[in-house]
C-alpha cells in the first residue's frame, strides 16, 4: 500500500500549468513540522508535492504560501539524468485531495478564503455550518 497523509505549511506558492497535451498540474512545497524527543526546537522537512486535473486547480485556486494544508496522496519516485549522464532520483507526493486546515481568521487573515462558496467541487457542495440539524 502507498498511501501518505501530511498536514503542513505551502512553503512556496503553488504553480498551475498545463501539459502539451492539455492537462492541468500544480506543484508546491509542503513544510511538516517535526520535534526530535529532548530537543526544544522544531525542525520541518519539505515535501515536494504535485497535483493533477481539478484537485491541482483547487489547490492553486485556493491556496498560497504559509497557509496550512492537508494533503492526502501517494508517494513517487523519479528517475532523470542530470547534464553528465548520472542517473538521479528525487521523491514527490502525488496529492489526490486536499483540505483546508487552521481557523477561518487565520486563512481571512492570509486572503485565501474566497468571499463566495466554491459551488460544485466534484459533486460537493458548501454547507453553511448553522444549517445543520445538530
Amino acid at each position: 500500500m502507498n498511501s501518505i497523509i501530511i498536514k503542513g505549511r505551502l512553503s512556496r506558492e503553488p504553480e498551475l500549468r498545463t501539459t502539451s497535451d492539455g492537462k492541468e498540474v500544480s506543484n508546491f512545497s509542503v513544510a511538516v513540522s517535526r520535534r526530535f524527543s529532548g530537543e526544544k526546537k522544531d525542525t520541518a522537512d519539505f515535501f515536494d508535492c504535485v497535483a493533477w486535473g481539478k484537485t491541482g486547480v483547487f489547490i492553486s485556486a485556493y491556496f498560497h504560501k504559509g497557509q496550512e494544508i492537508l494533503a492526502q496522496g501517494e508517494m513517487h519516485q523519479r528517475k532523470w539524468q542530470d547534464k553528465d549522464g548520472n542517473n538521479r532520483y528525487s521523491w514527490e507526493m502525488n496529492v489526490n485531495q486536499a483540505e483546508f486546515c487552521g481557523s477561518k481568521q487565520e486563512q481571512a487573515r492570509s486572503g485565501n478564503v474566497p468571499n463566495e462558496p466554491a459551488g460544485n467541487i466534484d459533486g460537493f457542495t458548501p454547507v453553511d455550518s448553522e444549517d445543520l440539524p445538530f
